[in-house]
């Protein structure tokens, strides 16, 4: 296990929104917003409207409207607090790890409105 935090350095040219917005079409979901951080690796930070299937099953402090939430979620090649002490989910930011769990169990689906 490392003690110490080594940035790792990335080609930023060869790293693209689209490449984001590609991996969550494939899960169903239409990314509204794409943030890329180079701060300390690679991180990217893809917001998409979600529609809960099951309230029930859904993360217990994720903010829920109407059965409409807009979610954060963390795309990264480190682990960042959000991973290492809140589970992966802290209110509506989410890791993919976490993004993916309830996309599989479908408890979420794509909720984007097209104009």
């Amino acid at each position: 296990m490392k003690t110490v935090f080594e940035k790792q350095n990335f080609n930023e040219a060869m790293v693209s929104e689209a490449d984001y917005i590609k991996m969550f079409a494939e899960l169903g979901f239409n990314a509204q917003k794409v943030q890329i951080s180079f701060t300390n690796g690679c991180s990217a930070y893809i917001t998409v409207y979600a529609k809960v299937l099951d309230l029930k099953a859904m993360y217990y402090d994720t903010f829920v409207y109407e059965g409409i939430c807009t979610l954060q979620v963390r795309v990264s090649d480190h682990s960042s607090n959000l991973e290492r002490i809140c589970g992966g989910v802290d209110g509506n930011r989410l890791s993919m790890q976490a993004f993916k769990t309830l996309v599989e169990k479908g408890v979420i689906k794509d909720n984007s409105i097209e104009e």
